[in-house]
């Protein structure tokens, strides 16, 4: 009983690792669209430069 207690975390550990990772690749594609959303406001006129540069300075943070 005792020598299966080991063997029952691995696929929990498995599963856990790749949630994990998931979630990691996801928040950089948000930051990357919101950048690029950004830029495409400032390219319309629709914000300043100002506002541009300190919008930019909160998503980085």
């Amino acid at each position: 009983m005792c020598m299966s207690c080991g063997w029952e975390w691995i696929p929990l550990l498995a599963v856990a690792s790749c949630n994990a990772s998931h979630t990691h690749v996801e928040q950089p594609t948000n930051l990357n669209r919101a950048v690029e959303i950004l830029k495409e406001r400032y390219a319309k006129g629709e914000i300043s430069k100002e506002v541009y540069i300190e919008m930019r300075k909160d998503l980085e943070y």
